[in-house]
């Protein structure tokens, strides 16, 4: 199949996918509560009143997560083939010097999900990962670096944020442009704009809401005598609209490593035309 139909394809995919995902958190979390409130109109829920995050959609090892680490193990591949190539192909330093930064990058992401193979092989936790007053104490008992500490965790996370979401716009709206190599590297399909602009769709209302302080979990519900009376709709508006009503991190992680993937594909398909 032709790259840019099947780029259409999948996206097309990942659209039903996280519409599903959408429904799917939505029932989990206020479903029970229609059903009682109005439960002529919503009349079936799978969800209940412990709500909470579906085990098998968003937890550790779950379906966003072996999605994941599929995906990111392609883009591996797709990168690894792309520099085993690179005399035959490539003629700039610039750019096989990004595709080994991208490498070792992606590499680490991996291993990190996997908490480099405890996962699977289900080994114990270095005594290093488990002491509380280490600076690497582990706050999940795992075997990665991502759940000890803001430093491997919030910070790559801010320039990956920036790279998939905002490195194409800022590109075409200032001179780097003209520079031909950054061209190459930055936008090697305009098309990869498109998940982009997914991403921003579930940053930005998080980021904003979460700053104004709107969304409060502890007004969502409303008792009168103990008994659930219904939500408080202006608290439940702002937890929908943030998307804070399932694991937003998990998504945005998918789509982080569904942006590589088509980044590197695209990378590859330039010189392989």
């Amino acid at each position: 199949m032709e790259l840019n139909k099947l780029y259409k394809s999948t996206n097309i995919i990942l659209i039903i996918f996280i519409i599903f995902l959408l429904g799917q958190a939505f029932d989990q979390s206020f479903g029970w509560g229609m059903n009682k409130v109005y439960p002529e109109i919503y009349f079936m829920t799978f969800g209940t009143k412990n709500e909470g995050w579906n085990q098998f959609i968003w937890f550790e090892n779950g379906l966003i997560e072996t999605i994941q680490i599929i995906i990111l193990l392609i883009t591996i591949l797709i990168l690894l083939n792309l520099y085993l190539l690179r005399k035959k192909i490539l003629k700039s330093t610039l750019i096989e010097k990004f595709i080994i930064i991208e490498l070792i990058g992606l590499t680490y992401f991996f291993f990190e999900e996997i908490s480099w193979g405890q996962h699977f092989i289900n080994f114990d936790t270095l005594k290093f990962f488990l002491d509380r007053n280490n600076f690497f104490y582990n706050h999940q008992g795992e075997m990665n670096l991502h759940n000890t500490s803001r430093v491997f965790n919030e910070f790559p996370r801010i320039f990956v944020i920036l790279w998939c979401s905002l490195s194409i716009i800022i590109f075409r709206l200032t001179k780097l442009r003209n520079l031909k190599e950054l061209k190459i590297i930055i936008t090697p399909n305009i098309k990869l704009i498109l998940i982009s602009y997914l991403l921003l769709i579930f940053i930005i209302p998080d980021l904003l809401l979460t700053k104004l302080g709107m969304v409060d979990f502890s007004k969502l519900h409303i008792y009168e005598n103990e008994i659930f009376k219904g939500f408080n709709l202006t608290t439940m508006f702002s937890v929908i609209l943030s998307f804070n009503f399932f694991r937003l991190s998990e998504l945005q992680e998918l789509l982080f490593v569904y942006y590589f993937m088509w980044h590197s594909l695209f990378l590859r398909n330039l010189y392989f035309k």
